[in-house]
């Protein structure tokens, strides 16, 4: 939690600097003419966007996107373990989570990416805590604290010094052009060497005992004019944000400015109807105080407080603004402020992000060649935008983007419509459905999708509070996998049969706890062959539908299995008493056995899509990357496929079949070798598909991946040939003809059993 504050700091002070700096120019230049009470209205905006958390995009804004704080948040952000699974389309991966699984091979960049993507299929990491970043976390919280401390300890003590002030009752004129006076309660103390305002609720008037009456009446103007502009709860909320963002030294330069230009705005008010011989008295009173606010906090309001050569310069030099500066001014801070407040982004991408390209589709319709780039709704990944694909897109495309360009046919896909919303999905043929994504055409389809989803949202979000639901599910309903009920939801997600009860918050209604191969049957049924004569709202009435389909919904419950065990100790976590605080017992029950579905029989964690033993770990992160025995059968699936797909893709290995066989692998290996296995076959897959790319590269040294070449360069080629030089090099497996050349150079290498 801190580590993700901490990065939404990082971010906004990336931002907030950019502002400050533009109100120093601004402070500097203009300063001279405009009023400080407009600077400080730009000041207050600054600390604004220091810590308001989200940023508005806007086509007008030029603060830049941050994406690598972003991409930073993600990650430390993530509770759940990281769950590395196959996508199909060649175009949308992305590395940067799978690197620390896959080792690059020193062959071509294409080949390895590709087989890098390829060799994590079904591998699920836990996230190791990054130490480096914990200790900053660490760092910047104690500094925080420090900064707070030393606000509370210079409130108490400064209450100390006020506890015996005693109050008196003034008479002053409030305006000198008036002649009615005002009664002003003050309060007085030989211990006071200056005067003050202190207080957040009920300021008060603290002045010193010594002061004269022509002084006296200055001071209570310029501290009357602090309340009236709330400045004594302004400041220590100002120094509030320069406690959470003390690192960065632009904040302590903007409190500092805005403290100074805070006094002189208030300077402006009380001289705004002087006199010259009235602002020289107004001076002398400044000059008694200068010298005497040493022990004075920064967060406090000390009358005579420094920069005073610069007080009393705008005193003398004062003249009130004109309308016209008056209107320009606040003209000129709603222009900086919208301009200057807000992330750019481009105009009419306001509902697409095609940005870094990383996860569009290029298709092309076989029967009329129309071409057209499928890119991602900004609000929802689960959702597609079909957009006209030209020539100049194309080229922006290829330019921005490091994926493959590859364009596939669109009877690649079944695009169908739902009845229901008239929304229509679109799902890659021979993948679950589960896989498709939402497609829209035009405005009137997004404001359908919006529509729903919000409220989808909304209805979640009165059940499970202060939850980002976001656009997730509402794709799942436009494809029938969840329904609407008079007083609630029911969706399958992902792992999860769930209801949510609407009606009674308090009740939540109920969840089922599922694994990967049940999660599948149920999606099926669910989107095929779903039963609409029973109450799906009720858990009792599904128990027959789970019956018929296999799923365990934990009806007797074997408390000594390492199972129980497990999911025991994931309930209570920190917690000592069963159950838990703000659980019944029933509900404690309940979500043991949800929990119950996410380990097996031993009590080893077993994450949705994955089978047991395949969770990294930091104790087990080095010792999975270990060479062990694959078996010939498996070994033998994977070259064939690698051959066969090849062959189809012209050497850009972008199909998903290659997965089925490490999966196919780890369900029949034991437990203990699942890692180290996935391992060593996704290092014989990188070789496999190297020598293919290297015999048609030494055939056609032109040759690109994408590209065709001669298929008898390939179809010859057997296992055999490539294992009778693969070698265990440390953790990896070394491909290399020469190093059997002789016999001391096959002893000098430990050679594949």
């Amino acid at each position: 939690m801190t580590g993700e504050i901490l990065l939404r700091c990082l971010a906004n002070a990336i931002y907030g600097s950019i502002f400050i700096l533009l109100v120093v120019l601004i402070r500097q230049t203009a300063g001279r003419w405009v009023s400080k009470r407009y600077i400080c209205v730009l000041w207050i905006i600054a600390a604004l966007r220091l810590v308001i958390p989200v940023s508005f995009e806007t086509s007008f804004g030029v603060l830049p996107q941050i994406s690598g704080i972003n991409q930073i948040f993600d990650r430390f952000s993530s509770e759940n373990t990281i769950q590395h699974t196959y996508n199909p389309e060649p175009a949308v991966q992305n590395t940067s989570d799978t690197e620390e699984i896959t080792e690059a091979y020193d062959g071509s960049a294409e080949n390895d990416r590709t087989d890098e993507l390829d060799s994590s299929e079904y591998i699920t990491v836990e996230p190791v805590k990054n130490k480096a970043f914990n200790i900053l976390s660490v760092i910047w919280l104690i500094g925080a604290g420090l900064m707070f401390g030393y606000m509370a300890a210079g409130m108490i003590q400064t209450g100390r010094k006020v506890k015996f002030a005693v109050p008196d009752t003034y008479r002053i004129r409030l305006n000198p052009a008036y002649t009615d006076e005002t009664k002003v309660k003050v309060y007085t103390s030989e211990d006071i060497i200056v005067p003050f305002l202190y207080g957040l609720i009920n300021p008060k008037i603290y002045l010193p005992h010594e002061l004269t009456d022509e002084d006296r009446v200055h001071v209570i103007r310029h501290e009357l004019a602090h309340i009236k502009r709330f400045d004594h709860i302004i400041k220590p909320l100002y120094f509030a944000v320069l406690a959470v963002c003390w690192f960065n030294p632009l904040v302590w330069v903007a409190f500092r400015m805005f403290s100074a230009d805070m006094e002189m705005a208030c300077d402006e008010m009380v001289i705004d109807d002087y006199d010259p011989d009235t602002r020289n008295e107004y001076i002398l009173a400044l000059l008694s105080a200068a010298g005497k606010n040493h022990y004075m906090r920064l967060f406090q309001l000390p009358f005579g407080k420094p920069p005073l050569k610069e007080r009393i310069n705008r005193v003398l030099g004062y003249k009130k603004n004109s309308r016209i500066i008056r209107f320009a001014s606040i003209i000129t801070i709603i222009i900086v402020s919208a301009v200057f407040s807000s992330v750019h982004v481009s105009a009419g991408q306001d509902n697409t992000v095609i940005t870094d390209y990383d996860i569009v589709i290029p298709v092309i319709d076989d029967a009329t060649g129309d071409r057209y780039l499928l890119i991602p709704y900004s609000k929802d990944l689960n959702a597609y935008v079909m957009q006209d694909l030209d020539d100049s897109l194309e080229a922006d495309v290829k330019e921005k983007s490091s994926n493959y360009w590859y364009e596939r046919p669109l009877s690649d896909y079944t695009i169908t419509e739902d009845d229901a919303t008239g929304l229509e999905y679109i799902v890659k043929n021979g993948d679950a459905l589960w896989e498709g994504h939402v497609l829209l055409h035009d405005s009137r389809d997004k404001e359908k999708y919006d529509a729903l989803a919000q409220d989808y949202c909304d209805r979640y979000m009165q059940v499970i509070p202060d939850t980002d639901v976001g656009y997730i599910y509402a794709d799942e309903e436009v494809k029938g996998l969840a329904e609407r009920h008079p007083d609630g939801f029911l969706f399958l997600q992902t792992g999860t049969l769930m209801y949510i009860d609407t009606k009674d918050s308090a009740t939540f209604g109920w969840r089922l706890g599922l694994t990967t191969d049940e999660y599948m049957r149920l999606e099926k049924w669910m989107s095929q062959t779903r039963d609409e004569s029973f109450d799906h709202t009720d858990f009792e009435a599904w128990k027959p539908v789970l019956d018929k389909l296999g799923i365990d919904y934990g009806d007797s419950i074997d408390t000594s299995s390492g199972q129980y065990k497990a999911a025991y100790e994931e309930l209570m976590g920190d917690e000592t008493d069963y159950p838990p605080r703000g659980m019944t017992e029933e509900q404690a029950q309940e979500q043991i056995r949800y929990y119950m579905k996410q380990f097996d029989e031993d009590g080893d964690r077993v994450p949705f899509g994955t089978v047991p033993g395949m969770l990294v770990t930091e104790e087990n992160s080095q010792d999975r990357k270990t060479i062990i025995q694959i078996p010939d059968d498996i070994r033998q699936k994977m070259f064939d496929l690698n051959k066969e797909e090849f062959l189809k893709w012209n050497g850009m290995g972008v199909d998903t079949e290659r997965s089925r066989v490490f999966k196919t692998y780890q369900e029949q290996a034991d437990k203990e070798d699942r890692l180290k296995g996935t391992w060593t076959l996704g290092q014989y897959e990188r070789i496999y598909n190297q020598f293919f790319a290297d015999a048609v590269k030494n055939a056609d040294p032109k040759w690109q991946p994408g590209e065709d070449f001669d298929r008898s360069i390939i179809t010859g080629i057997s296992r055999d040939r490539i294992e009778m030089y693969i070698y265990v090099d440390g953790s990896e497996l070394k491909y290399d003809p020469s190093r059997f050349a002789t016999e001391e150079s096959c002893n000098s290498e430990q050679p594949v059993e």
